[in-house]
């Protein structure tokens, strides 16, 4: 599979229809998969976390989320496609619910969307689908003996980065059904209507942070790393890297 790394995170060089396949792939297989989204904010995480880099780089599928990775690979002479994780998550659950498929949704209690709020939108939306959500806490210890028994086949966790992608690479081998684990953030907040999405033509001028700043103004800091510190670093690393 062709890839390119960006401050030292290999990212798969896929469309979504690809990215689907794989996944479909993965879901016929009998092997374990965990997916990443990688992003400004989570490959800066990774550069101060060895665990988040070395967790990044060792999952089966790392899909470019954000715009900034998009510019960055345009700046690399690369163009790779942006997947936007709310996007994918829309496509992978009606994936699940036409084949039949269970999934599992680990969700931060203490976020915008709560476990009710998840199953009655999937309800909603596909009513065919099998799922079991389950509140939790980040740093709290997971008990997965009801997860196990509902026996998922994929396995959602909306705790953000990097706690997602930690829950999903230590939990995941304590779920033997399950085939695919993809940390997703915020993702079921546009889902369950608790988040507008920004408008389509926002997203195409990778202005979607713009919406978000203007949403939940709190999260200044987060931005500020994406849109200013996330540019600067990644220029140095390109003229130290040539």
């Amino acid at each position: 599979m062709d890839k390119i790394n960006i401050l030292g995170v290999n990212i798969a060089n896929v469309s979504k229809t690809e990215a689907l396949e794989k996944l479909e792939e993965y879901l016929k297989g009998q092997r374990q998969h965990m997916i990443v989204t990688p992003n400004p904010e989570i490959i800066l995480a990774a550069e101060a976390d060895q665990e988040l880099l070395n967790i990044m780089n060792g999952a089966d599928l790392a899909v470019l989320d954000g715009a900034g990775l998009q510019f960055a690979a345009w700046a690399m002479g690369r163009n790779l496609q942006r997947v936007a994780g709310a996007d994918l998550l829309k496509d992978i659950l009606a994936m699940a619910e036409e084949q039949g498929r269970r999934v599992a949704v680990f969700n931060w209690g203490r976020g915008l969307a709560k476990a009710g709020e998840i199953k009655a939108a999937l309800a909603d939306k596909f009513p065919g689908l099998e799922v079991y959500v389950e509140d939790l806490e980040r740093a709290a210890a997971a008990d997965l003996q009801l997860a196990r028994q509902f026996a998922p086949d994929i396995v959602f966790c909306t705790f953000g980065a990097p706690w997602q992608e930690k829950f999903i690479y230590h939990n995941l081998p304590n779920l033997p059904s399950a085939k695919i684990g993809l940390g997703v953030g915020g993702s079921f907040d546009y889902l369950t209507g608790k988040l507008p999405r920004a408008p389509l033509w926002l997203r195409a001028m990778g202005l979607e942070w713009l919406w978000r700043l203007i949403l939940q103004p709190r999260r200044w800091k987060r931005i500020y790393k994406a849109v200013i510190v996330f540019p600067v670093k990644f220029i140095v690393w390109l003229v130290v890297k040539k």
